[in-house]
């Protein structure tokens, strides 16, 4: 690979937060940076902050591609449709062009969770054994997303929309969601939900986290996550729930995608590592047996840089021949604990 023929960007725009990366051509992640999201400013306050990061990260030289996150779909042309209800009036803006104008680069953009579906399979392609032929990512956050890779392609559907899984509904007429519809798998196992299950639930416990609640704390899925560890039953509680449902969810999947592999990352991983294995142990009771049989279940490699070093690689396997982009893609890969 040559050295001076530029770096590969990645991005990744969401409701909180603006991350960048810069890949070099070795390897190695020569310049990181972030800004806070202004969306209550307005999407061009939203641009201008990307644009600002992005002059960041091509300080050090130009760049060959930039790949582009962001909530909701994009079309072929990297302008927004879709659900993007973490930044207001996100839809209709064109990213693609504007990102390749401040950048005098291509500029690829795509929808976050199917970026982080593509970073998360791109490194273990780049390991002989490792590759898989259909791949499906969930990740668990502020809200749920997912993606799917099926022979190194991203399943997109129209305008990149396809795998909202989030949005898939579990339990109809249960807990109202974001999206406006009730029992999304989003209303039960996302961060926020979880931390509002626990609160819900907690007038049936008398355990230390419910006596918190009953104190005034407020919960998200991180102080949740530190009682579970502390074997608290409420905690105990508020994970059944996310766990069944997301397996309801996954169970649905199965039987739709057919994947060899299902990874699940994000930053409620971060305290629920049993989650992973729990999954893979209830989905196949909600999907016929065949579609279970033979599935891997893995946890992420990337954390929860997976969105982010994604749309680097992403954008680099638009202008890299594929020997060199697999080869980039082993080195981003993190070292084995």
């Amino acid at each position: 690979m040559e050295e001076d023929s530029g770096a590969l960007i990645g991005l990744d725009i969401g409701g909180q937060s603006i991350k960048g990366l810069r890949l070099e051509r070795d390897g190695r992640a020569s310049r990181r940076g972030g800004r806070a999201t202004p969306r209550e400013e307005g999407r061009d306050a939203v641009l201008d902050a990307a644009r600002s990061l992005l002059g960041e990260l091509l300080e050090p030289g130009p760049a060959a591609s930039v790949g582009v996150g962001t909530p909701g779909g994009a079309d072929k042309a990297g302008r927004i449709s879709g659900l993007a209800a973490n930044i207001p009036n996100w839809s209709g803006t064109p990213l693609g062009l504007e990102m390749s104008k401040a950048a005098r680069a291509p500029a690829f953009v795509r929808n976050d969770g199917n970026l982080a579906a593509f970073g998360e399979w791109a490194v273990r392609a780049s390991v002989p054994g490792e590759a898989s032929r259909a791949f499906l990512f969930v990740g668990l956050g502020t809200g749920i997303g997912g993606g799917y890779v099926e022979d190194g392609n991203i399943l997109s559907g129209v305008d990149d929309k396809a795998l909202e899984i989030g949005h898939l509904i579990v339990h109809p007429d249960g807990r109202k969601c974001s999206c406006g519809r009730s029992g999304c798998v989003e209303a039960y196992a996302s961060g926020p939900s979880i931390g509002r299950l626990a609160m819900e639930l907690s007038p049936g416990y008398d355990s230390p986290l419910a006596r918190a609640v009953r104190g005034g704390l407020r919960l998200n899925a991180r102080e949740v996550y530190e009682a579970f560890a502390e074997d608290d039953e409420l905690a105990k509680a508020a994970h059944a729930v996310a766990v069944e449902a997301l397996s309801r969810a996954i169970g649905a999947a199965l039987a739709f995608l057919a994947p060899d592999t299902v990874v699940l990352g994000g930053g409620v991983l971060a305290g629920a590592r049993s989650l992973v294995s729990e999954v893979a142990s209830m989905s196949p009771n909600f999907v016929f047996k065949e579609a279970s049989e033979g599935v891997r279940f893995e946890e992420a490699l990337l954390g929860t840089e997976a969105g982010l070093i994604g749309a680097s690689l992403y954008g680099a396997a638009q202008v890299l021949p594929r020997e060199d982009f697999l080869e980039l893609a082993g080195k981003a890969r993190p070292p084995k604990d």
